[in-house]
């Protein structure tokens, strides 16, 4: 299969579980859109799983053996901290030896290498690739090129582009299950994104696994020259999902404050404008603190981070605000990941329940 038509086929459900998950576990990780319900409570279940085993004295132990003697390498062709540390630390929490590569002027990438020939070469001496890159279709290029070699080994996309964010997405919904756990969870809550639509991959994957649940309506606060395109509409129109837009925070939170479960809250992308343009958020999408009193106090607060000024400081004493927690998450989910794709999900949670945790 030629990569053009490998593109193409992620396009169908059917396909894309075919070429992205293997024995009912998912094997390669590009789009957010490849996890059903299903895969989401069960990597969920495994995330818990392991947030409590780590722990337990039991635990602790045992879960360092679950990827012992297995090697990954964070490609990272893009800055980020944070994810990365994150799969560093959840790669090490499984007992992995994690390597990075963030300077691809030390790589052959830089000679000209094809990603082909570099991604055959890397798997060679790692069991599991995690990538980041502004190309779009780059770790989609990686898991193709390994799907047809003789050593196949994972891909897990930490960010491609504008368009994809799977991990991140995983990690947000583990946020807002956990947040909504005595309140009936995510089905039937009322969210508000708030942000550049357009260009934030996080909102845009977040947004797809919203539709894995039992959502009506979702609201979108955003400038007019970043509104989300067909791309992000049609699955919403397809599915009866109304995406109200509106042309502020103020505006948004005047409409359906009260109304509000969560409200999702990133910062412009000015990584897109060019090397010239300062970072920052304009007024119209800051969350002022003076929006406080139009909101419910059990209204959770998300954001993907890095932020600038769009969420002020004052928002975390907020009852809902959930960012710290929401950091460590993506180390639980990461991890969750990585032992599912290891095949150790199930003994994991076994485990746990045995342990009483």
């Amino acid at each position: 299969m030629e990569f053009e038509a490998f593109q193409s086929s992620l396009a169908d459900p059917a396909a894309r579980r075919s070429l992205l998950f293997r024995d009912g576990l998912p094997f390669h990780v590009l789009l957010a859109h490849q996890f059903e319900r299903p895969d989401l409570e069960a990597l969920c279940d495994t995330a818990t799983a392991i947030r409590r085993l780590d722990r337990h004295d039991e635990g602790r132990p045992f879960l360092r053996g679950v990827l012992a003697e297995r090697r990954i390498l964070n490609l990272f062709a893009q800055p980020s901290t944070r994810t990365n540390e994150s799969f560093v630390a959840a790669g090490e929490k499984l007992g992995a030896s994690v390597r990075v590569v963030s300077d691809l002027r030390t790589s052959s990438f830089e000679k000209g290498e094809t990603v082909e020939d570099s991604v055959r070469v890397l798997s060679s001496f790692y069991d599991m690739l995690v990538t980041r890159h502004h190309d779009d279709d780059f770790a989609a290029r990686a898991a193709w090129t390994l799907s047809r070699s003789r050593r196949p080994i994972p891909v897990i996309s930490a960010g491609s582009g504008r368009s994809e964010h799977p991990t991140q997405a995983l990690l947000d919904v583990y946020t807002l299950r956990h947040s909504f756990a005595g309140r009936g969870g995510i089905d039937r809550k009322r969210l508000l994104f708030v942000g550049d639509i357009a260009r934030n991959r996080a909102i845009r994957s977040l947004a797809t696994l919203l539709l894995r649940f039992e959502i009506d309506r979702i609201d979108v606060a955003c400038p007019k020259e970043h509104e989300p395109d067909r791309t992000f509409l049609r699955p919403f129109e397809e599915r009866g999902v109304t995406v109200a837009l509106h042309a502020s925070v103020a505006d948004a939170i005047r409409a359906v404050g009260r109304e509000l479960d969560a409200i999702y809250i990133t910062r412009l992308q000015r990584e897109w404008d060019g090397p010239d343009v300062k970072p920052g958020t304009p007024e119209p999408f800051v969350l002022d603190v003076r929006h406080r009193s139009a909101i419910r106090d059990d209204c959770v607060i998300l954001h993907p981070l890095p932020r600038i000024n769009e969420l002020p400081d004052a928002w975390e004493d907020h009852p809902g605000f959930v960012v710290w927690r929401q950091v460590r998450n993506g180390m639980w989910m990461r991890a969750a990941l990585l032992a599912t794709i290891g095949g150790a999900a199930d003994e994991i949670v076994a485990l746990a329940g045995r342990l009483g945790l």
